[in-house]
């Protein structure tokens, strides 16, 4: 994989893990909704452009 990427997903996995780890700790319940929407539009988007970029490279 692309060092770029490991750039971005490494802390971007670390702030998830904190903030389910610290509302866990004050006894909040988090929203995973607001966890899980940004990692399917991420991925969306990653597999968008790994797409894009696969047919200008073949033409």
């Amino acid at each position: 994989m692309n060092r770029g990427f490991f750039i971005i997903l490494v802390p971007a996995l670390l702030v998830a893990i904190g903030y389910v780890v610290v509302f866990h700790y004050i006894g909040v319940s988090p929203a995973y909704w607001r966890l899980i929407l940004p990692v399917i539009l991420f991925l969306g988007a990653i597999g968008w452009l790994a797409r894009r970029g696969r047919k200008e490279v073949t033409k």
